[in-house]
């Protein structure tokens, strides 16, 4: 997997390069969801990857990415997506962010306008984590560090998907994955998501034309989150998908497909 140096820190990416015959083609980058990689939008990639050129990040601590220094904040990790864009030579993307994806995606749009030509945000929200739940990860974070993700499928799983995927075959892939991630890494990616600053102020800020999309069973960012952004940026248009919980690119991908392509055929080319 190819990987680029900020500084000390280094940073896994995708990039499908651009269709045959389609040099100019549009950028869709994705960025993941907490406790993921890149390989949770692989079926948008499968689906869009004639057509667009593909890249995905994973952010530090996740994936491909080791354990940084330091920077696991929302800020840094905004600006890592920009040098990874300027690393590539990519001046302008059509941002797809989920969750975690969302929170950093947001903050790209709103302070780098000429880089977003389209913005969709997935499973996200605005505001800080709830004091409960920030209380919570920590704690599951903690155990995670001591005993890995076994013994905390059944904590974590009702969390991140619908009741109804919570056994999907897929699963048993991603937890593997999460096995072998490096734990550190991953708890300081978890502690900064539990303490992100919240950024209204930020999101009323956007012009590019956004979609928002939300798992009607998500319990970690619930549609009322979503319908929240939707009131802060001027023009952003709604999509809640039945049967999907916080991880709707995996638990859904044809619905988030059919989805998605709507979308990013109506700007781009």
């Amino acid at each position: 997997m190819p990987t680029f140096q900020r500084g000390h820190t280094t940073i896994a990416y995708t990039d499908t390069g651009a269709p045959a015959g389609r040099e100019d083609a549009p950028v869709v980058l994705f960025a993941h969801g907490l406790l993921f990689s890149g390989w949770m939008f692989q079926h948008q990639i499968a689906h869009l990857r004639d057509r667009y050129r593909c890249v995905t990040i994973d952010f530090r601590g996740q994936g491909n990415s080791p354990r940084a220094l330091g920077g696991y904040d929302m800020d840094t990790l905004t600006v890592d997506v920009s040098e990874l864009l300027r690393h590539l030579q990519i001046p302008v993307v059509n941002f797809v962010g989920l969750s975690m994806g969302g929170f950093v995606g947001i903050r790209l749009a709103a302070r780098n306008p000429e880089i977003v030509h389209t913005l969709t945000l997935m499973d996200t929200a605005v505001s800080a984590e709830e004091p409960a739940n920030r209380s919570k990860y920590k704690t599951l974070a903690k155990v995670y560090r001591v005993a890995g993700i076994k013994p905390l499928r059944a904590r974590v799983a009702p969390i991140m998907l619908a009741e109804r995927n919570v056994d999907a075959p897929w699963v048993q892939e991603w937890m593997d994955i999460l096995e072998r991630t490096d734990r550190a890494g991953l708890v300081k990616a978890i502690e900064s998501v539990a303490d992100r600053d919240p950024c209204e102020d930020e999101a009323i800020r956007i012009i590019a034309p956004t979609l928002v999309v939300v798992g009607a069973e998500d319990a970690a960012t619930p549609p009322a989150k979503s319908h929240r952004i939707t009131e802060l940026i001027a023009g952003s248009r709604l999509h809640e998908i039945d049967g999907a919980g916080h991880s709707s690119s995996m638990e859904r991908p044809d619905e988030v497909n059919a989805i998605l392509e709507a979308f990013l055929s109506e700007y781009t080319v």
